[in-house]
């Protein structure tokens, strides 16, 4: 009876950890999608604008410092 307990438990554990594994890579498509489309928003912008180069970059710095503050509320 041990062993078959032992075995629903390992099958319980594997099967938690696939449901993780897949919830993580999930999240991580959701994440790339997310910055995908911010960044084509941001460059969408700058041609509307006509930014220069400069500008350009000083948008990309911004937005790099708005997505490093998110990172660190989530911890």
């Amino acid at each position: 009876m041990r062993n078959s307990e032992l075995a629903r438990a390992t099958l319980a554990d594997e099967a938690l950890a696939e449901l993780l594994t897949r919830a993580r890579m999930e999240e991580r498509k959701n994440q790339h999608l997310s910055v995908s489309m911010r960044l084509t928003s941001l460059t969408i912008h700058a041609q509307r604008k006509g930014m220069s180069v400069s500008e350009v970059l000083e948008l990309f710095r911004k937005e790099s410092e708005r997505f490093e503050h998110s990172a660190q509320e989530l911890i």
